[in-house]
């Protein structure tokens, strides 16, 4: 008899009702055993910061409103930055020369900035919009119909840098483990009560300690098969650990 754990299938969640179920039986069979009450100790350990962990990452879903935003100015950015250069091209002689005095402004800034670093894009556009806020220049991207899309631009921005905020504070405020590390843990631990308890098995001790193991197997296998059936460890996507 061996006991494994299958924890590919195993999502956090899961891996913490299998730990509790296995803590719950070994605790009430042998209460007193000092290697097996040793190991559940530390077992609850990493089983309490495991459930403090479960969904953390999707309690931080302000990361993925904060690329949500970024997307958002990335494309208000790029659809006013295409408007100016395809004005260059136009007949219409104001609307070509707004276009051409415009355009000097944008190449200034970064034509491609969205590929910077986040803090990088967010100098950059309020550079630009800055840039853009002066007296003469609004009446060239009056002259554009333009003005629109500049405050577009600038709520867009303004939103970004509100919820990046918004993330820093949370994650400062945060110390609870990941669920990737919470998971990392509790398997490590896992491992190690598996193992005593197959060299226990091998030994015949305690009393009783082959019907324990039996029961526990069944168990690790009926949540095996329920975890198969769910899914694979939904919880611990790339993006919930960003």
């Amino acid at each position: 008899m061996t006991l494994k754990i299958l924890y590919s299938h195993f999502s956090l969640s899961r891996l913490v009702s299998l730990s509790q179920r296995i803590l719950q039986l070994l605790s009430a069979r042998y209460p007193d055993h000092p290697m097996i009450s040793s190991l559940l100790a530390t077992i609850q350990v990493k089983l309490d910061q495991a459930v403090q962990a479960v969904g953390s990452s999707t309690r931080q879903s302000l990361t993925s409103l904060v690329r949500e935003a970024d997307q958002r100015r990335d494309n208000s950015y790029r659809s006013l930055r295409d408007h100016v250069a395809a004005g260059l091209l136009r007949e219409n002689e104001a609307y070509r020369l707004a276009c051409e005095f415009l355009w000097p402004l944008f190449e200034k800034n970064g034509l491609d900035l969205y590929y910077a670093s986040d803090d990088e894009e967010t100098a950059a556009i309020t550079s630009l919009l800055k840039d853009l806020d002066k007296l003469t220049v609004l009446s060239y991207l009056e002259t554009i119909h333009a003005v629109e899309w500049k405050a577009e631009l600038e709520r867009d921005n303004q939103a970004f840098v509100r919820l990046s905020q918004e993330r820093s504070a949370v994650r400062s405020a945060d110390d609870t483990v990941t669920d990737k590390v919470a998971f990392d843990q509790l398997r490590a631990s896992l491992d190690l009560l598996c193992n005593m308890l197959n060299a226990l098995y091998a030994l015949d001790e305690p009393d009783g300690i082959r019907a324990t193991v039996e029961e526990l197997d069944q168990s690790i296998r009926e949540a095996t098969a329920a975890a198969r059936q769910s899914g694979s460890r939904p919880e611990l996507s790339p993006e919930a650990e960003e």
